[in-house]
């Protein structure tokens, strides 16, 4: 591929793609991940227009539009950014998916009415579908952190620009894998293996450590006892051997949060997609690779202290959850290419020891992190899991309740199913143009739904790929959500995977894959 430097040569490319990826898709039932991955090496031949050096210091981002509708809390806490007088500082959603220890589930309460409560929204400015948003953080004093795949932004709870920060991107490199807020700073990765420490106050790199590279899925970093985990070294690579179609990281890696520095790297029996280690607080973290296999593994050396389950020759575009319970939650396919007929699993096991405590069948691939929470109308905890084909016309996409001790079945919420041949927002021909000349990918296929966020009082938000964004609260607790249960509120896109909504008090924050929604209550 040849790079395209002239915008007549992007004018061409803008006719051509449409075309040409509607084609690919025509010719099978479901995305295949080799469609993704034709698509990112398209993108890294291309550059685009920011500078030498791929920094857009010179766009400014000012398209905010709110209207104000609810005041917002405040609260003084400082961001002292790693020095050495820097106290231990709470926020209320440091990373995509919530704080350590209550991961998907937040102490405050969301609005319910969701077509009520909209206050701001934000789009990038160069255009719509520029950004790629992963996903939003909030910190102590109520401001958003919004990362796409090509920026981190900083705003205060009225959606005033506070900063803006990209890293010196080179080809197809991104942000995929979102961040982490921790004593000040922001903990991020590129697809190159850069990992970076951000000032939280002023969007200044405090550190960065060059790592082989980070595959280009949508996986977490995440930040605790004084340790950076992510994966690292993105190789198609299975036990070994050669495997098209499923370029992931080989290792699990743990750095230094105060300077970067390496300190270990873990290899599971199989490789890692869509990676995120959750911390139990004794010194431990879990996780799971692509086959559904669960791991507990030291922080400060990396080394394992027990693994269990997984299907062999299986792949998942789902994430293990470590609940308040001590067990780890982990999702597993039985095969390598899913389908709307395909049934998963659902595993608990004890974070003790890693005994099997249960396995659930759902009749869909299982490719979502869940949540665990308390549900309104339910008592004890519940896990949410979300289930769905991706990128697979006419296929169904559900979320499942199940009681987080047994994995009995408590309630189904069938979403909709894939209306085109691409998710919502996805495949439309500016939005791939757009994103081509941001330097990002020009189509994502994305997760069926977001992540889950449960929040106090028992509601469920999360994002379906056909564009609606859902409150889910079975009041009564009959097992059958009504109409009167649902609220909704349409994007009009999909969203990442990686996407929780983010909740702080008065205040939700959810991202599709080309805009930001604040709403107030």
């Amino acid at each position: 591929l040849k790079p395209l430097g002239s915008m007549r040569d992007r004018l061409k490319l803008q006719s051509q793609i449409p075309q040409k990826y509607t084609k690919a898709m025509a010719t099978s039932s479901y995305c295949l991940p080799r469609l993704f991955f034709c698509i990112f090496s398209l993108a890294l031949s291309i550059d685009h227009e920011c500078g030498e050096d791929h920094s857009c210091d010179d766009l400014s981002v000012s398209f905010v539009q709110s209207n104000h509708r609810a005041g917002l809390k405040m609260f003084d806490q400082s961001d002292n950014g790693l020095d050495g007088a820097q106290k231990t500082v709470e926020y209320f959603w440091p990373s995509t998916v919530g704080q350590v220890g209550s991961l998907t589930s937040s102490r405050h309460a969301g609005p319910h009415d969701l077509s009520a409560s909209l206050a701001w929204n934000w789009t990038d400015p160069r255009g719509r579908y520029y950004g790629l948003p992963a996903g939003a953080m909030i910190d102590g004093e109520t401001n958003i952190y919004l990362q796409t795949n090509d920026a981190v932004r900083k705003f205060s709870p009225q959606g005033q620009l506070m900063w803006e920060w990209s890293p010196e991107r080179k080809g197809a490199e991104e942000m995929p894998d979102t961040g982490f807020l921790s004593q000040g700073a922001f903990y991020v990765s590129t697809t190159a293996g850069w990992i970076y420490a951000i000032s939280m106050a002023a969007g200044d790199v405090l550190w960065k450590t060059k790592l082989p590279s980070t595959d280009p899925n949508n996986g977490w970093v995440t930040v605790h006892e004084g340790v950076v985990l992510t994966s690292s070294d993105a190789r198609d690579e299975y036990k070994g051997q050669h495997r098209e179609d499923k370029l992931a990281d080989q290792f699990v890696t743990g750095l230094n949060a105060s300077n970067g520095k390496v300190m270990w790297n873990f290899k599971p029996d199989a490789p890692v997609w869509n990676f995120m280690g959750s911390f139990a607080g004794d010194g431990t973290f879990t996780f799971q690779d692509y086959e559904g296999k669960a791991y507990r593994c030291r922080v400060d050396d990396g080394s394992l202290i027990w693994k269990n389950g997984g299907f062999e020759n299986s792949w998942t575009d789902g994430t293990s959850l470590l609940g308040p319970n001590k067990v780890v939650y982990t999702v597993s396919n039985r095969n390598m290419q899913g389908g709307r007929d395909a049934p998963g699993d659902v595993s608990a096991y004890q974070l003790e020891d890693g005994k099997l405590l249960w396995r659930t069948e759902v009749p869909s691939p299982p490719n979502n992190l869940p949540a665990i929470g308390k549900l309104v109308g339910l008592s004890g905890l519940s896990l949410v899991q979300p289930i769905g084909q991706q990128c697979q016309q006419g296929a169904p996409t559900d979320v499942y309740a199940l009681d987080a001790q047994s994995g009995k079945v408590q309630w189904i919420f069938n979403g909709p199913s894939q209306k085109g041949r691409f998710q919502a927002g996805d495949g439309i021909p500016q939005a791939m143009m757009q994103r081509v000349l941001a330097g990002v990918r020009p189509i994502t296929l994305p997760n069926p739904w977001s992540a889950p966020t449960i929040d106090s009082n028992g509601v469920v938000f999360i994002g379906n790929e056909e564009g609606p964004f859902y409150a889910l609260a079975d009041k009564d607790g009959d097992g059958q959500l009504t109409k009167a249960e649902v609220s909704s509120f349409d994007t009009k896109a999909c969203f990442s995977g990686s996407a929780a909504a983010a909740i702080a008090p008065g205040m939700l924050v959810t991202t599709s894959i080309d805009a930001m929604y604040v709403f107030a209550h």
